[in-house]
């Protein structure tokens, strides 16, 4: 017997390929509506295309102008028509050869048009046909603070909306490494941040909450997520401002603020800027003349510098504006923004970042040393942080879900080393997969499942879970939905996030495993 699930899969994917080959864009290839896509902003009007005949596109909206090493401000008004049929320019990228490994791994190498003139936001809406005033997600991507952009092929909203009534889906850029957190000295104030990234993505959830309901959605029903630094951008979000009323519902994927490492004091790590600025001739004194001198440095040069000292991360300030010293102290007393909340990992986040690391250092991965090293940078990582962040919301009563996704897709892991890994689960989230391979069955009916999901929660972040089946978080209790494993491939079943998270408390324990199989893996020849 074919159980429900495979049969709705199967019949999922025969309507994808049949609607694929009337049109390559996955529309039918019936007349396209020009209803409602001039629309008028704060800022202006803005003309936007139907890329499908269920959905509306708006693509490279600027919601903030950014001047390098300043907070964002809104854009200038504009008198004639903005054409927004193209994503706009991605923020300078730092990557490493790690990272890059990472990218070509996650299917998130594409070719990007960099500039610092790059805060733009895309929105993918349902045709005027559908319902309006809907519920709105908000998506951050990933990339450690360091890379990514909203207009990787993999992050196309379109599906998303195409399949799921009373949704908007809108995704934004913000700035990254050096222009996104410089840890530059003399950028310090006790007012003024200098995480300009995090202000950008609060200057882009306004600029939603302010214009949104003139593309169909409702302002009052906005909901942010993120994956990887994402995730933990949402996290800080939270925790940044607890008595926010623009935003109803958060999902993690992959990433917390656990992830910032232990509370401390306000912290500056301004090594890597000062290494910068004297490879480009402004000298290694954090004087205001260095400052003015690194201001007018094409980005181009800074980036490269950057990676050519071998530079692969500028962190996160702690300023105590943003992001508090006392932030872990914020969570188990509940002085943070107690929304409902989604929260998962991927089963073996580790993977990819192990494996490129290998590469970039030895041109090889062997096999179980590889996976042994991953399975435990996967527990200490991602599960034990989102455990966590679970945790510390359910003790402070907050409606909380708690996922795992398990699904491994030959088309998506394209390595026998890569399993679940971090980033595997974004084609299927945002149901892209065919711009990556021709998707199975399983992969197909999946993607409807976690998409429904998603879109469930954002209709109703309090409730909408609860309607497909999905019990609220209890640590105690098998409420750990396990999305896409071996005994069901194209839906949950629910597992112990006890058993899960057994070796959370013996982290010392089991980084002097992982230092010991460092030791093995150089005495490798």
């Amino acid at each position: 017997m074919y159980s429900p699930a495979l049969v709705l899969a199967v019949l999922t994917a025969s309507l994808y390929a049949t609607s694929c080959a009337a049109d390559p864009d996955g529309s039918s290839g019936g007349s396209l509506s020009p209803l409602g896509l001039t629309i008028t902003t704060a800022q202006g009007k803005v003309t936007g295309t139907q890329v499908l005949p269920r959905v509306r596109q708006w693509l490279g909206i600027p919601f903030a102008t950014g001047a390098r090493w300043t907070a964002p401000t809104p854009p200038p008004v504009r008198t004639t028509t903005l054409n927004a049929n193209a994503y706009g320019k991605s923020c300078p990228q730092l990557s490493s050869t790690t990272t890059d490994y990472y990218m070509e791994f996650a299917h998130q190498q594409d070719q990007l048009d960099e500039s610092e003139d790059c805060l733009t936001l895309n929105i993918w809406a349902p045709a005027t046909t559908r319902p309006q005033n809907t519920a709105v997600l908000i998506w951050i991507y990933g990339g450690g603070f360091q890379f990514g952009a909203s207009a990787l092929k993999v992050q196309d909203g379109r599906y998303f909306v195409r399949d799921s009534d009373d949704l908007i889906l809108v995704t934004i850029n913000y700035r990254l490494n050096i222009f996104g957190q410089p840890n530059a000295p003399q950028l310090v104030s006790p007012t003024t941040s200098q995480n300009f990234g995090l202000l950008d993505q609060k200057a882009a959830i306004d600029w939603v909450k302010d214009n949104i309901a003139a593309f169909g959605g409702d302002p009052n029903r906005i909901s942010i997520f993120g994956q990887s630094a994402g995730g933990t951008s949402v996290d800080v979000y939270a925790q940044a401002y607890p008595t926010d009323t623009t935003v109803k519902g958060i999902i993690l994927q992959s990433g917390s603020i656990s992830g910032l490492g232990d509370q401390g004091s306000p912290t500056l790590d301004s090594a890597p800027w000062e290494t910068v600025a004297a490879a480009v001739g402004c000298g290694s004194a954090p004087t205001p003349a260095q400052l003015t001198c690194m201001k007018g440095i094409p980005s181009a040069t800074l980036t490269q510098a950057a990676r050519d000292a071998g530079i692969i991360f500028f962190k996160l300030v702690t300023d105590n504006i943003i992001i508090h010293s006392d932030w872990a102290t914020r969570f188990t007393t509940g002085n943070y923004l107690k929304v409902p909340t989604l929260i998962g990992t991927v089963q073996h986040e580790g993977d990819p970042l192990t494996v490129g690391g290998e590469l970039a250092a030895r041109g090889n991965a062997p096999a179980t040393i590889t996976t042994l090293r991953a399975d435990i940078l996967s527990q200490l990582g991602g599960t034990c942080g989102a455990s966590t962040a679970a945790s510390e919301r359910v003790n402070n009563g907050v409606t909380t879900w708690r996922y795992q996704y398990q699904a491994v897709f030959p088309g998506i892991s394209t390595r026998q080393d890569l399993r679940a890994f971090h980033g595997s689960d974004i084609p299927i989230v945002f149901g892209t997969f065919a711009s990556i391979h021709t998707p199975s069955a399983a992969e197909v009916g999946l993607s409807v499942y976690v998409k429904n999901a998603w879109s469930a929660f954002a209709k109703n972040p309090s409730t909408g879970l609860t309607g497909l089946g999905w019990p609220t978080y209890n640590p105690t209790t098998n409420t750990l939905v396990q999305l896409g494993g071996v005994e069901n491939p194209t839906g949950l079943k629910l597992g112990s996030p006890a058993l899960l998270d057994a070796t959370c408390s013996h982290a010392t324990e089991l980084f002097g495993i992982l230092t010991q199989l460092g030791d093995i893996l150089n005495a490798i020849p």
